[in-house]
């Protein structure tokens, strides 16, 4: 066997030592053993699916009842002193605290002692933690951001929630933890997931499925949210998603479809537990079980099994990945537009010729036409989902130079401006944290939910580059830079660009979908020059990048530029939708849908 070191161009580590790594992929739920008393609103802390005790919770009316979890089944033990529903509940087996309205309790392993109430009385809270480090999050009943700190003895105000909510799903630790989806009043279900550092809270990569009251456990880069209740179409969901510091991705469902149950909720993701939940009061719990094997882990790296004695190297199989025909627009004139959302759940927007208000929306297998925006544009930057995104910017100038508007799912709305009256850029992010990039004044802003603040500028000006990342991790590529197409790579990491490998092809008008580490580009027009320029070569090629270099791959089936991507943070490189666009000597209607397999490959060392 070669030494670790021999192996070039690698980072050779296990499941224990790489952060990203997650068993999440693969895994299912499978029942345990049944509660004594069938609730909902119950809490849970502990640290196996063999050492978990739940609390508190409602069987008709609010109860203090404890019970212990083995493995194979609950045992009554100490009462609260103070019913508790829906309340603070977090730690282990034998340290636990709860914490409701106006009474604080923390648990020993087996008895109950009245602590230092919370500053702000509230319910229906999320939670995170430890029994002397834990975070109080939220508030449904008045929709409030707060958030207290516990350190064992007292509790401190912190920081507030970008976006406040109740009932979210708090997992990870007093210094790097995230609160998944939640209520806003008057009880809407959201998607949204919020990070804590120890000091503030970022919006990041969202949930698949919105959801309040929902269940959570995990680190804040190997968590998992399962249960809840979404408000559209109302109803419980049995929706499992793993988190791995990035984005989430859909797993296995419960069996057994639910809300306000109670988790093992200090655990890792590999022994999460859920008991207890509505409807009617249920007793029966839910095991999560994770593979042996990883199965889901950073691409780009190199594993070691020891027990298969084998290397294990992830790499995204892009040699055989496709385009494919999708279902065409309802506007044919679209060029210069905008998109966001996902393959399954797309938005385009704006666009020419003439310039338009236009707003559709694509389910998977049609578009339809829905409210337009309040301003006919073009040449704006768009960004977030289908059910939240926005439209910043565009043509003509000045009227709609610096225009913000926010789509709520239904409707565009004004809102602030922009500091940036020109169009042109590129972006990325969600309507809570976004960036917008690029154009002949080079400028960088950064959203946070309600307003714009200047950033550092990219290295290189130009317009009409490819985006994609997060609003801290972001990647932008290619684009016009007078008089021609540019094939310059820059990466932002929060706070500056830092140029890197150039692509291939010098383009502009390029689209672009994925993360900074995992990005495709395709169409454009190619070697350059203005689009109304005569001579220009429209581009069909799609262009890879790994994190470290770039890679030629398949051409789109229609050669075009300055289209649209599903471009959010739902979209990926392994999965994207491209729009519109101008051929050349035509506008295009046509859609086409990008998808690509990652596999896991042995490599034999000797």
């Amino acid at each position: 066997m070669a030494e670790y070191k021999n192996i070039k161009g690698f980072t050779v580590q296990t499941l224990a030592t790489d952060t990203i790594a997650s068993q999440a992929a693969g895994g299912s739920w499978a029942s345990g053993g049944d509660l004594n008393t069938g609730r909902n609103g119950l809490r849970g802390a502990g640290i196996s699916q063999t050492a978990t005790v739940v609390f508190g919770g409602n069987d008709g009316s609010v109860t203090g009842k404890t019970e212990n979890y083995n493995g194979s089944s609950w045992t009554e033990t100490t009462d609260l002193n103070t019913g508790k529903t829906n309340a603070v509940g977090t730690g282990t087996y034998t340290a636990a605290i709860a914490a409701y309205t106006s009474t604080a309790e923390t648990w020993n392993g087996s008895s109950w002692t009245e602590v230092s109430e919370m500053n702000t009385s509230r319910q229906e809270v999320g939670s995170l933690g430890t029994s002397t480090a834990a975070l109080a999050i939220g508030n449904q009943n008045a929709a409030s951001g707060i958030v207290e700190q516990w350190n064992g003895s007292t509790w401190t105000e912190v920081n507030d929630l970008t976006t406040a909510v109740g009932v979210t799903a708090g997992f990870g630790t007093t210094s790097a933890g995230n609160a998944a989806g939640g209520g806003i009043a008057p009880g809407a279900s959201v998607a949204n997931n919020q990070s804590w550092n120890g000091s503030s809270w970022t919006e990041v990569g969202d949930l698949n499925q919105n959801r309040y009251f929902g269940s959570a456990s995990g680190t804040s880069t190997s968590g998992l949210v399962f249960a809840g209740y979404r408000s559209s179409p109302a109803s419980e969901i049995a929706n499992t998603e793993s988190w791995n510091g990035t984005s989430f991705t859909e797993q296995a469902d419960l069996s057994t479809a639910r809300f306000t149950g109670g988790p093992a909720h200090n655990s890792t993701q590999a022994d999460s537990l859920l008991a207890g939940g509505n409807p009617s009061n249920k007793v029966n719990t839910e095991e999560w079980s994770a593979p042996s094997d990883f199965v889901q882990i950073n691409i780009g790296q190199l594993y070691f099994n020891s027990a298969t004695n084998t290397f294990k190297e992830t790499i995204t199989d892009m040699a055989g990945a496709t385009w494919a025909s999708a279902p065409s627009l309802n506007t044919n004139t679209r060029y210069f537009c905008g998109g966001a959302g996902s393959t399954t759940a797309a938005l385009i927007c704006g666009g020419q010729n003439p310039v338009t208000a236009n707003t559709e929306l694509f389910d998977g297998s049609a578009w339809t036409e829905v409210n337009n925006l309040n301003a006919a544009k073009v040449y704006h930057s768009v960004t977030g989902l289908q059910t939240a995104a926005m439209a910043v910017g565009g043509s003509p100038a000045p009227s709609y130079g610096t225009n913000n508007e926010q789509w709520d799912g239904t409707n565009w709305t004004e809102s602030t401006e922009s500091n940036d009256s020109t169009n042109d850029r590129s972006q990325c992010g969600i309507t809570t944290a976004a960036i917008f990039f690029g154009n002949s004044n080079n400028y960088t802003e950064l959203w946070n939910g309600s307003a714009f603040t200047e950033g550092a500028n990219m290295n290189n000006a130009r317009g009409n580059l490819a985006g994609g990342g997060i609003q801290t991790l972001a990647i932008g590529a290619n684009g016009y830079k007078a008089p021609l197409g540019s094939d310059e790579v820059e990466l932002w990491d929060g706070s500056s660009w830092t140029e890197t490998t150039e692509s291939n092809t010098s383009r502009q008008s390029v689209r672009g979908a994925g993360t900074q580490t995992a990005f495709i580009m395709s169409m454009g027009n190619r070697p350059g020059g203005a689009p109304s320029l005569p001579g220009n070569t429209t581009s069909a090629y799609t262009e890879f990048w790994n994190g470290t270099s770039w890679t030629e791959l398949n051409d789109m089936s229609t050669a075009r530029y300055a289209g649209a991507s599903s471009q959010g943070p739902a979209s990926s490189s392994t999965s994207a939708l491209y729009s519109g666009g101008y051929t050349g000597t035509a506008y295009s209607a046509a859609s086409e849908e990008w998808t690509a397999d990652v596999a896991n490959k042995t490599i034999t060392a000797s």
